[in-house]
């Protein structure tokens, strides 16, 4: 979490503030002293938009995240066609689950 939050550019302050729980809860997570609830779990990925097991280090890559430093080496139009593409799979991935979900009812 530390890695995804330092290239966002947030301090650990600031997550906590859109998180809305303490600096030292960010703190005791990045340590490895505990972990977020399933549900502060969801909304990190979200902020970050990066997958749970890249944030756990359950995996060592997740394909949708970017690292912001390697945007900035994009052209402007080109970092605009990387987030449409980026929309685009999100919205995929998400159809996905919706027809997984709907296929288990079955």
């Amino acid at each position: 979490m530390k890695e995804v939050r330092k290239d966002h550019g947030d301090t650990q302050q600031t997550v906590a503030n859109k998180l809305q729980v303490s600096k030292y809860t960010i703190q005791s997570w990045e340590q490895g002293k505990s972990e977020p609830s399933h549900e502060l779990l969801i909304c990190i990925c979200r902020l970050y938009q990066v997958s749970a097991d890249y944030l756990l280090g359950l995996s060592d890559e997740d394909p949708l995240y970017v690292p912001q430093c390697s945007m900035q080496i994009l052209s402007p139009e080109n970092q605009a066609l990387l987030q449409r593409f980026k929309s685009f799979l999100l919205k995929q991935q998400e159809k996905d689950a919706k027809k997984r979900t709907a296929n288990e009812g079955f």
